[in-house]
């Protein structure tokens, strides 16, 4: 197969209807849909993205046409509404995927330690709480672990 035909392939996966019994996930700081768009291919039925950014946004609704969207403040979501959105119930969930902003941590940022997105994974921790789903994930860059943001992992652990 060349990549084109691969990417088509990919493609038809992420367009084609999700079985019944389909695993479910909740993306949080969606962005425009790149972790979304994987999930889809794999065959799960994404039942909520939160994002902020309305460009972003935008996007998600173009290429994820019946995926719930909540576009805003995730601080002002609440889990009773996460689950409305998804239609869910606490603990029926699979999956919790979550890549908070990582602009803070980035060694190709300034690493500014009171940067205000760098308490982001407070709404994920309250979220994955209430929502209980069976599996999260918790995705960022390698400079959450480098020098003074060790302080902010070692939170995150102990949240967690």
């Amino acid at each position: 197969m060349n990549y084109p035909s691969i990417l088509e392939e990919a493609w038809e996966r992420h367009k084609a209807p999700r079985e019944d019994n389909a695993p479910t996930v909740i993306s949080l700081f969606a962005g425009c849909g790149g972790s979304s768009l994987g999930y889809s291919i794999a065959g799960f039925n994404e039942r909520l993205a939160v994002e902020w950014d309305k460009n972003a946004c935008d996007t998600l609704r173009t290429n994820f046409p019946d995926t719930p969207i909540y576009q805003g403040d995730i601080a002002e979501l609440s889990v009773e509404k996460a689950l409305e959105l998804s239609n869910l119930v606490p603990g029926e969930l699979d999956v919790l995927d979550s890549s908070v902003p990582c602009q803070g941590f980035s060694m190709a940022g300034n690493r500014i330690i009171d940067d205000p997105r760098n308490t982001l994974f407070r709404e994920y921790v309250r979220l994955l709480q209430g929502l209980r789903p069976k599996v999260t994930i918790f995705e960022n860059v390698p400079g959450l672990v480098k020098g003074n943001m060790k302080l902010t992992f070692v939170e995150i652990l102990r949240e967690l």
